[in-house]
């Protein structure tokens, strides 16, 4: 069954006669890589390497709906890969049945990861072109709950870029410099995930041939220009990764809890802004995100575990005041923007923010301090801040356009503080007016 579950992208992909169409292209292709650990601890792992195969089915576009001519005839499809990794000892730690928290070495599990692509072209010829891959989908680990896995399935995400070579009517061949991800968007903790630069060299295969790609035209239809206000909801859930002590050992002493222990908690972004449609391929956003994270309730219950314990951020002539949680100091502040590339419905989405204010000021003479480093921040803001909203964060993901005036989205978004996912957001959006 989990096979089958593996294998249905591909072969549904392959139904409805498509055997026949000229448009079907079958891919092989083989990886050698390299991990890129984000955490100095882990520079071991460089010089490791890792291997992998992929088995992709796709179809070439040749220009019947306009989206495909303005991106040069991309193709697209699912794939089914699978990485063979060769790490032979990675940090597990669990609590043994005396509730002592213990630590073991073992081996990283394989990876068998299933989703979608898109190939474009940066430039395409008569007998060869310059590529790009977007690849998106579901990782799935025979090993979890390392300090690099935390559960069994994850998200996997790659982008890469190379040349591919037409050798005959049948036949290419390409190679790939590819940047690969997995992990699970903290959604089950620990979660340092697994990075790799690889490369890729496959061999492309149409069974019926080409299909003849049609024409650009000279003049192509004429594209209006349209600004739109719109209101979009994103909610996200996620495990915290701020410790507290909450196991008592049989001497007395308190332990803090393991990452796969702690609490997990909701997030909400409400967005007002204007999208801008300026290109038939490229549109952007500026909003105004008002944020809130149960997550501040764990800062201030730790802040108060703190102060009985006498940290120093509580004494001395510097002491931070010890504070009350309250909805109102959950909520934040951010004007942010987003650059989208829009193939025909969907759209890749890459954008930022910058925090201006927080509800842990509400009530207190406290202000924010400005810049873009965490050293940057007040004892107070490090004690009551959760750290997925410090400073300023990311954005990327896609969304989706419904309705025949194109005015609601869905979509997903990985929200990243310091190359590190804070979480995953699910979206949904609409226009309030349009000109």
């Amino acid at each position: 069954m989990f096979l089958a579950f593996l294998l249905a992208p591909v072969f549904l992909f392959s139904q409805n006669n498509l055997w026949k169409d000229s448009r079907n292209i079958w891919e092989l292709d083989g990886r050698l890589g390299k991990y890129f650990p984000f955490e100095e601890r882990h520079a071991y792992m460089k010089v490791l390497p890792q291997y992998g195969l992929d088995l992709r089915v796709a179809r070439q576009t040749d220009g019947r709906a306009q989206w495909e001519k303005d991106f040069n005839y991309p193709v697209y499809g699912a794939f089914l890969r699978f990485e063979k990794n060769n790490v032979d000892s990675v940090q597990y730690k669990y609590r043994n049945e005396n509730g002592n928290e213990c630590e073991m070495w073992r081996p990283l599990g394989d990876c068998i990861s299933t989703g979608a692509f898109m190939n474009g072209h940066f430039y395409r010829g008569k007998y060869w072109s310059f590529d790009y891959d977007l690849m998106g989908g579901l990782s799935f680990w025979t090993k979890h709950g390392d300090e690099f896995i935390g559960s069994v399935v994850n998200v996997h995400l790659a982008i890469d870029a190379g040349p591919t070579f037409i050798i005959e009517d049948n036949v290419d061949l390409l190679l790939r410099y590819q940047f690969s991800h997995s992990s699970n968007a903290a959604l089950r903790l620990p979660n340092c995930g697994i990075n790799v630069f690889s490369w890729l060299a496959g061999v492309r295969y149409h069974p019926n041939g080409r299909p003849e790609l049609l024409p650009k035209e000279q003049l192509r239809p004429t594209f209006q220009k349209t600004t739109a206000l719109f209101a979009s909801n994103a909610v996200g859930l996620l495990q915290t990764n701020e410790w507290m002590n909450s196991y008592q050992m049989p001497n007395g002493n308190m332990v803090s809890d393991m990452p796969s222990e702690r609490p997990y908690y909701f997030a909400d972004v409400v967005q007002l802004g204007i999208h801008r449609q300026f290109h038939p391929k490229f549109s952007y956003d500026v909003a105004l995100d008002f944020g809130w994270t149960g997550e501040t309730k764990r800062m201030y219950e730790k802040a108060h575990q703190m102060y009985n314990d006498g940290h120093e951020y509580f004494t001395g002539n510097d002491a931070i005041p010890l504070m009350e949680y309250s909805f109102a100091r959950g909520l934040h502040l951010a004007p942010s923007a987003m650059f989208e590339i829009n193939y025909n419905r969907f759209a890749f989405c890459l954008g930022g923010a910058y925090y201006l204010w927080h509800g842990i000021y509400y009530g207190t003479d406290q202000k924010k301090t400005w810049g873009l480093a965490e050293s940057s921040e007040s004892n107070f803001e490090d004690m009551y801040l959760p750290p997925c909203y410090r400073t300023f964060y990311g954005r990327l993901g896609f969304k989706y356009y419904l309705g025949e005036d194109r005015n609601m989205f869905v979509g997903s978004f990985m929200k990243v503080h310091e190359v590190v996912i804070d979480y995953a957001e699910f979206t949904f959006g609409m226009n309030l007016f349009q000109w």
